[in-house]
């Protein structure tokens, strides 16, 4: 019984999910993932400075595996030479680090954004749909206690029924006393065993 409520009120939410989703949606597909960083750079308000050499080309060669083993000053002053072959300054490749910066900052921010609306949207789907949860859980109480309440009338019923038919075999026994001669009844001595005369159909024996 149990497993037969659980399995019309799974429907009737499933019903209910089912109406609210338009068709041809899929959730999991419409989600994608966070952007490439080549895509957050290209995506962002200020545009990159157009130089041979910026900070990711720096990086790449601070890290690179010909300077593995190498003090700082001598990384740093490979970089420079670097930079004055590539006719690129300094203030160059720091400008280029702070754009990026800027980019991914924006982007963190709008990315929190998003996940924040993304929960508030599923809070607010969990909240209307706790609500229908306790609104059909509500309802199928009523009706078990609509059957049990049933079940209860059926057997206030029968004993009701149980005390008419004491009463009704009271009648028939007072009835019966007056049937059976005065002689047995002396015999019987006490006037209450005119009763045991009677068969369970109230029948004389």
């Amino acid at each position: 019984m149990i497993n037969s409520w659980l399995r019309e009120v799974f429907m009737k939410l499933r019903g209910r999910f089912a109406q609210e989703q338009p068709e041809g949606t899929d959730r999991k597909t419409a989600h994608h993932g966070p952007d490439t960083f080549d895509q957050i750079y290209k995506a962002a308000a200020v545009k990159l400075p157009k130089i041979a050499y910026g900070i990711q080309k720096v990086a790449a060669m601070a890290h690179s595996r010909h300077l593995e083993g190498m003090s700082p000053e001598f990384k740093r002053k490979a970089l420079l030479m670097a930079l004055s072959a590539a006719n690129t300054d300094e203030s160059d490749v720091l400008n280029d680090l702070v754009i990026r910066q800027r980019a991914l900052k924006e982007y963190e921010d709008a990315f929190l954004e998003r996940v924040n609306l993304f929960e508030a949207g599923q809070l607010e789907q969990n909240r209307l749909r706790n609500e229908e949860l306790a609104k059909i859980t509500s309802q199928f109480r009523t009706r078990i206690q609509a059957n049990l309440d049933e079940v209860e009338t059926r057997h206030r019923e029968f004993r009701d029924w149980q005390e008419s038919k004491r009463q009704e075999l009271d009648r028939f026994a007072e009835a019966a006393a007056l049937c059976v001669p005065q002689k047995i009844v002396e015999e019987e001595k006490t006037p209450s065993n005119v009763t045991t005369m009677l068969r369970p159909t109230g029948t004389f024996r």
